[in-house]
């Protein structure tokens, strides 16, 4: 957001233009016409002095050239025409046709083709107002400040100056140009004091490289820092930040950002959402809180990362390299869900550690252990490895019964959306409960016959469609089957048997949102639709 407007050199100019502001006690009161006018005559209705031909004032260190002007002693004004020229210690040079100057009242008035310059910026205008008492200087019908030496350039419809304070302000249709940076907006005022500019109304700031949005903000020149407020947003490449609030340090390489805060990387195909995030591109990182919500934009869906908090760190180069989510992580994608309180995603590595109670569910199958890493290929789920106490649970249809594969390790495969095959490796066990199907009139009934229970130290098992279909046991397999009547109890469930699912993510919404807030939502929806 470094913009390096040159608004304070502009301002100064505006501020120093008027010769005839008002100075101490012991400054000069009157202006002196100086020797050397062609022709001096006396008008005696009005008490004016007309005079001709090389006319000059002075007052003060500055004087005014012009072609002719009513000088009137009485009234103390002075109405110049022609070839205006002011000049203030040789530094400051102002040209218009006409000009008027009360000093009674204290009122100044430029007329036509105004031109004010020094060496370094000039002004243009058809009129200047300037109010001696009050110390205001303004142009209402456009103005256009351009520098000399550069392509600065500022233009608005209506220009305020207040020297003493040294506060400026334009307002309609403001644009600032330079090599830099094009600004556009309503109302711009900048301080010479403070060295800030303040933007109100719908303000662009755009160049090569980057676009910013807001309807209110403020720059400092002092530290190179900024806020964009109202529905703003910054543009770069291929990348998009919104919020209600962005603050920028250039010195700090810092962005922060509050309150409906939105990232968008296309280039990456990422995303993020939250209430306040912090970007510190010297540490290539950045984290969001608040409603956090990390977004993975893939080709058929999308995977959704929420936790309390998400850090997300870079390469010198911009590109992502690791999550870190904390507390109350929640996944969900169109075809898998899960649940742990942290979970670290290395990018790079293509693998995703879910930590403290972890939950994978994959359409109806369940997996919980110890700790779940996930293995991507082509960013897609190609394995999960269950550490410790792992279980593979799938519900039967109509049932209080639950399919179970658990194990001291395991790892279970997939093919595109379903585990395609599960090995277990250590105090592997099966439960599986047989069935047969009849069709009776179009009509087919399930019957249950009973559980089959198998203790084995490794066991390799084929799933289609969610359901064993090929069962691979190793070392010493010992097992048993129960009639559906005479199962025993103690051997229903495996010893880490566990069935979350009150815990499983229905969309992105439920996992950011607190069902108060779903309600609001849902409300608001409904009263917004009546008017459509």
């Amino acid at each position: 957001m470094k913009t390096k407007f040159n608004i304070l050199k502009i301002a100064l100019l505006i501020g120093s233009a008027i010769f005839l502001s008002t100075g101490t006690s012991s400054a000069q009161k009157y202006i002196e016409l100086l020797e050397g006018s062609e022709e001096i005559q006396l008008d005696g209705k009005t008490g004016n002095y007309i005079v001709k031909g090389n006319v000059v004032f002075k007052k003060e260190e500055t004087k005014l050239y012009c072609d002719s002007a009513y000088y009137n002693l009485v009234r103390n004004t002075v109405r110049a025409f022609g070839n205006i020229h002011l000049n203030k210690e040789d530094t400051l040079n102002m040209f218009c046709d006409s000009l008027f100057f009360d000093t009674k009242k204290d009122y100044a008035k430029l007329y036509g083709n105004v031109r004010i310059r020094d060496n370094e910026y000039k002004l243009t205008t058809d009129s200047i107002d300037y109010d001696l008492k009050n110390n205001v200087g303004i142009y209402k019908n456009k103005g256009v400040i351009t520098s000399i030496s550069s392509s600065d350039r500022l233009s608005s419809d209506i220009g305020y100056f207040y020297p003493n304070s040294k506060q400026f302000n334009f307002r309609k249709n403001v644009v600032y140009t330079s090599n830099e940076f094009t600004v556009k907006s309503d109302t711009l005022q900048f301080n010479a004091n403070s060295k800030k500019a303040y933007f109100y109304g719908p303000t662009y700031i755009t160049n090569q490289d980057i676009k910013m949005y807001c309807e209110k903000g403020w720059y400092d020149l002092n530290n190179d820092a900024g806020v964009l407020e109202n529905n703003a947003y910054i543009e770069k490449e291929e990348l998009r930040i919104s919020s209600d609030s962005l603050y920028y340090s250039s010195a700090d390489s810092i962005y922060i950002a509050k309150n409906n805060v939105h990232i968008i990387d296309t280039t990456n195909k990422i995303g993020f959402q939250g209430d306040y995030a912090v970007n510190d591109e010297r540490k290539n990182y950045a984290f969001i809180t608040g409603h956090a919500l990390a977004k993975r934009f893939e080709d058929k869906d999308t995977l959704y990362i929420h936790a309390d908090t998400l850090y997300n760190y870079s390469d010198s180069a911009g590109k992502p390299m690791l999550m870190q989510a904390y507390k109350n992580v929640k996944l969900f994608r169109g075809d898998m869900q899960g649940v742990c309180d942290s979970l670290i995603y290395d990018k790079v590595k293509g693998e995703m550690n879910m930590y403290t109670d972890p939950t994978l569910w994959a359409q109806n199958a369940q997996l919980t252990s110890d700790t779940i890493t996930i293995f991507e290929k082509d960013n897609r789920i190609h394995r999960a490895f269950l550490r410790k106490n792992g279980l593979v649970a799938t519900p039967v249809d109509s049932t209080n019964y639950y399919n179970q594969v658990a194990g001291t390790f395991m790892n279970a495969y997939f093919d595109s959306t379903q585990i395609r095959r599960v090995d277990i490796e250590g105090n592997a066990k099966t439960l599986y409960f047989l069935e047969d199907e009849e069709e009776n009139d179009t009509v087919i009934v399930v019957n249950r016959q009973g559980m089959n229970r198998i203790y084995s130290s490794n066991i390799s098992l084929g799933f289609v469609d969610g359901d064993i279909e090929t069962a691979t046991y190793r070392e010493n397999p010992e097992g048993i089957v129960y009639p559906i009547s005479d199962i025993d109890k103690k051997e229903e469930r495996v010893e880490q048997f566990k069935w979350n699912i009150e815990k499983r993510p229905l969309s992105w919404q439920h996992m950011i949102y607190s069902k108060e807030e779903r309600e609001v939502i849902i409300s608001l929806y409904y009263r917004i639709m009546k008017f459509i």
